[in-house]
């Protein structure tokens, strides 16, 4: 299998987002990758009380390599209760399920993401993934006004999550295979993230041209079970914070095993090392 970038990371590291600190959550999916890559999963999460934050905010220190696709995606963080089971949990995804499917909102999958890394703030993160901007508004328009209400009864304290706790994120670019693009419903998988930023001497060229060489051996190795994506956050980050957010997913643990094998030692680990500096978090 072709090389893959994943540099395992202990600490969690984060941005300011003005006085909120934000996990430095996630990268690309292409329309069908962030549908179908991602396993499209039953598990999903309550939207907050109040719309959340913008998602039309420019951010020029994040380098965008390619047209975006209209996808879009929330990513909220969860606490549960301290007794919370699975079986609780999933029981709480069917009955959320239900109530999409009631509504008949253009939600095109849902996933929870459970961090492999310590983390106090959150213990997972839901995520809601929409075809348009329209569609995402339009949705959590009607959600807090006719279904929130019922719904916090319903939880009953199981789940919390604070507003301002929503990043909105959309596709930049990519790299898709077999087994990534057909991940089943309900399955598990395994992202690793890493926030990036140029080393001195570096731009969105030297990315691109990093990224057409890679693509090539990852098309040439006939890599299955592996893509990566770029994604554009929705909100501010401060100027040289963060140039750009590169998503590494593998259909399994073997995967990455293999992927991080391949990748220990190659040229384009040299390569990358000498372009960037970059945080990582796998879920």
């Amino acid at each position: 299998h072709a090389a893959v970038p994943v540099v395992l990371a202990s600490d969690l590291k984060i941005l300011e987002r003005q006085e909120l600190h934000m996990m430095r959550a996630f990268s690309l999916f292409t329309l069908t990758l962030f549908l179908i890559g991602c396993g499209q999963t039953e598990e999903a999460e309550a939207p907050s009380a109040t719309t959340p934050p913008a998602d039309t905010v420019e951010t020029s220190s994040i380098v965008a390599v390619e047209t975006p696709s209209p996808m879009i995606a929330d990513f909220v963080w969860n606490k549960t209760a301290s007794d919370m089971t699975d079986e609780e949990l999933a029981a709480i995804v069917t009955r959320w399920n239900a109530r999409i499917d009631s509504a008949g909102y253009e939600m095109v999958g849902a996933n929870i993401l459970k961090p492999q890394f310590e983390e106090d703030r959150y213990d997972f993160i839901w995520v809601l993934m929409w075809p348009s901007s329209e569609a995402r508004e339009a949705a959590w328009a009607d959600w807090n006004a006719n279904q929130l209400e019922a719904w916090t009864a319903e939880l009953d304290g199981a789940l919390s999550y604070d507003e301002e706790n929503i990043y909105t994120f959309k596709p930049a670019g990519g790299w898709d295979s077999e087994d990534i693009a057909n991940l089943p419903q309900g399955g598990t998988f395994i992202p690793s993230w890493n926030f990036c930023r140029l080393n001195d001497g570096y731009d969105a060229a030297a990315l691109t041209q990093f990224r057409n060489s890679y693509d090539a051996g990852l098309a040439e190795g006939g890599t299955t079970n592996y893509g990566y994506y770029i994604m554009e956050p929705q909100f501010d980050i401060p100027d040289g914070d963060v140039d750009f957010v590169w998503l590494d997913l593998f259909s399994d643990e073997a995967a990455m095993q293999e992927g991080t094998d391949a990748w220990t030692g190659s040229a384009s680990e040299k390569s990358w090392n000498e372009m960037t500096n970059c945080d990582n978090y796998t879920f």
